[in-house]
C-alpha cells in the first residue's frame, strides 16, 4: 500500500508527505521499528517533521497505526491520515496501540473517536499497552470538514 498524495501543501502551514523518513521518525518516537514496505504519512512544517502516522499489518480488513506528534495537527493532515486508512487501504477498522502511562496520547486518540477495545498487561516498559480501535462508520474525519480540506489541498498541489 503506497500513499499517492505525496507533497500536498495546505494553507494551515504544513506539507503532507510520505516516505521511509517519516516511518523512521515515527518509529523513533514510539520506540518501535520501521520495516521496508510500511507506509507513513507525515506533516512537515518549516522543514521539520512535526507529526507522522506509521501504518503496518494491513490485512484487508484492518490496519495497525502508530502516531508521533511534536506540533499542531492540521485538518488536512487529519483528513489524509484517515483517508489513507479507510479509502486507500479500504479497511473497516484502524487499530492503534498506546502505552497506558501516555496520558497525552490517550486523550488525543479518545478525542479522535478511538475506543479502548483491549489491554495487554505489562507489555510496555512503563505498564500496559491499551488497544484502541476506530471503525470507518464511526470516523468523523471522512466528512466535509476534514476530507474537503484534504481534497482541496491535494488539488492545489496537482
Amino acid at each position: 500500500m503506497g500513499f499517492d498524495r505525496c507533497g500536498v501543501s495546505n494553507r494551515m502551514g504544513g506539507r503532507i508527505v510520505s516516505g521511509p523518513h517519516i516511518g523512521k521518525w515515527v518509529a523513533g518516537k514510539i520506540k518501535g521499528v520501521y520495516h521496508e514496505g510500511d507506509t507513513a504519512i507525515g506533516l512537515v512544517k518549516d522543514g521539520k517533521i512535526i507529526a507522522g502516522v506509521l501504518y503496518e499489518n494491513w490485512n484487508g480488513r484492518s490496519i495497525m497505526a502508530h502516531m508521533g506528534i511534536e506540533g499542531r495537527l492540521t485538518p488536512a493532515f487529519i483528513g489524509a491520515v484517515f483517508d489513507y486508512a479507510y479509502n486507500v487501504c479500504n479497511v473497516d477498522k484502524v487499530i492503534l496501540p498506546v502505552g497506558s502511562t501516555n496520558a497525552k496520547s490517550i486523550k488525543l486518540v479518545e478525542n479522535m473517536g478511538f475506543a479502548e477495545e483491549g489491554r495487554i498487561a505489562d507489555a510496555s516498559p512503563e505498564g500496559d499497552i491499551v488497544i484502541y480501535t476506530l471503525k470507518k462508520a464511526d470516523c468523523r474525519f471522512l466528512g466535509d470538514r476534514y476530507g474537503k480540506k484534504f481534497s482541496t489541498a491535494a488539488a492545489r498541489s496537482a
